[in-house]
């Protein structure tokens, strides 16, 4: 593999893990600080008592013990090939695991009867919504964190040989931009479960239908498909495709157009609803 490829890669995803943590900070900072962690808090302190923590780390598990069993009789090359393939399967699994996660969490409010009580604080719905985000952000950086730990494990009990310190910071930093990437896909869905409010059934069914369509689709999706986009921006030359810079941009603007109309929407919906249920 040649020296300047990696090091522009590498210099990509430093510089795409600033400008989300800049936006993260932005987020936080423009609906309310203090009470936007309140509010992460108590989400994580809820998590606790529900069975979907369970669920999750069980169908990582069960990954895990996949993907280890299929690569055990495989010659592997090298740690990076290890986790990137490792990485690229993740990468399509966690649509699923968030926007699922997202519903439930966004619904438990009005199951519960909650959702009244929050606002009443005061805390407004756009705020109730961008701190289950931000939440789902953190989320996502705790299950890639978790994958890095399962990555060594496995090469290890696959016979890897070249797993290093340096490989392994490479390995924390790619995870950690697939953690804070995939999220900034699932915005539609998160845009219709705020549109649909307490209707679980058809939120996790449109959740369902959008990120295996964006999976499967991959690479004739691409430029108009959040999902599709993003996999093809992380895992181009895995995925054997080849993407100019011109192309990667289109993927970026796909993106950043979902995440603009996801974010306008809910603030006109929430403003509509402002003076009709919530107040």
């Amino acid at each position: 593999m040649h020296l300047i490829p990696q090091i522009t890669r590498y210099q990509y995803q430093y510089l795409y893990l600033q400008s989300v943590c800049l936006f993260l900070c932005l987020l936080y900072l423009l609906y309310g600080g203090n009470v936007m962690i309140n509010l992460i808090q108590t989400e994580f302190s809820k998590l606790k008592r529900q069975k979907t923590i369970f669920t999750i780390m069980g169908v990582l598990l069960l990954f895990w013990v996949g993907m280890t069993f299929w690569n055990y009789h495989v010659p592997q090359k090298s740690f990076e090939d290890f986790y990137m393939k490792y990485g690229s399967y993740i990468a399509m699994l966690l649509p699923f695991l968030l926007g699922l996660l997202f519903i439930k969490i966004y619904h438990a409010e009005y199951q519960n009867d909650t959702l009244k009580e929050l606002l009443q604080i005061p805390i407004s719905m756009s705020q109730l919504f961008y701190a289950k985000i931000l939440f789902l952000f953190l989320t996502a950086v705790i299950i890639m964190l978790l994958n890095c730990l399962l990555i060594i494990i496995s090469a290890v009990i696959c016979k890897v040989t070249d797993i290093s310190a340096y490989q392994t910071l490479m390995l924390i930093r790619f995870f950690l931009t697939i953690a804070l990437s995939m999220p900034f896909a699932m915005f539609p869905v998160f845009l219709i479960t705020a549109l649909t409010s307490g209707n679980t059934i058809f939120s996790s069914t449109v959740c369902f239908i959008y990120s295996l369509a964006g999976t499967i689709g991959v690479s004739h999706l691409a430029g108009t498909h959040p999902i599709s986009s993003m996999l093809n921006i992380l895992f181009g030359s895995q995925l054997s495709l080849i993407t100019s810079d011109g192309e990667k941009l289109m993927y970026i603007a796909d993106i950043v157009l979902f995440v603009f109309i996801t974010v306008f929407c809910v603030e006109v919906f929430y403003r509509i609803k402002r003076g009709d249920k919530y107040k």
